[in-house]
């Protein structure tokens, strides 16, 4: 399934973030709810991803799954196991934020956002093209690409 797109549930904020960080189409907010994101699954052709067994059980939810894990990591896990995700990841090309795709961004355009340290020290940056928080390969980036290291391994990815 090359095209998986998302929408979660209000117990699946991890999830989400980390579904976002692969590159994956994800609608999350914490405030939605069930009729909501059933109208969101409907109008957006997105899959139901819920720990809530009741939202699966309305007709109108055409393609769902019920989360089983209860921790983030297995979680995505789970989900790119039962939709064969697995050469559909585009690690960090999705805002954690917002959901916005991710392009890189001259250091000048931006350079009146940074902090003095940022500036400094780091000359590659991202934004999202949406809300447009901007990104740099900061001690965050190595523990993400840690995570994404681990991730291929377990997955059996090359």
């Amino acid at each position: 399934m090359d095209s998986a797109r998302f929408v979660l549930d209000v117990h699946l904020g991890k999830l989400a973030r980390l579904l976002r960080m692969t590159g994956f189409d994800t609608i999350y907010r914490n405030d939605l709810d069930d009729p909501e994101i059933i109208q969101i699954a409907e109008e957006e052709k997105r899959i139901v991803l819920t720990r809530d067994r009741g939202i699966l059980k309305n007709k109108r939810v055409e393609r769902g799954h019920f989360v089983e894990s209860t921790h983030a990591k297995d979680q995505l896990k789970e989900i790119i196991d039962v939709f064969g995700l697995k050469n559909s990841i585009r690690f960090l090309t999705r805002c954690i934020a917002c959901n916005g795709t991710i392009e890189e961004v001259n250091k000048e355009e931006i350079e009146n956002e940074l902090k003095p340290g940022t500036n400094q020290y780091f000359n590659e940056f991202f934004r999202c093209c949406d809300c447009e928080k901007v990104y740099w390969e900061g001690s965050h980036f190595n523990r993400m690409m840690s995570f994404y290291e681990e991730m291929k391994e377990e997955l059996g990815i090359n």
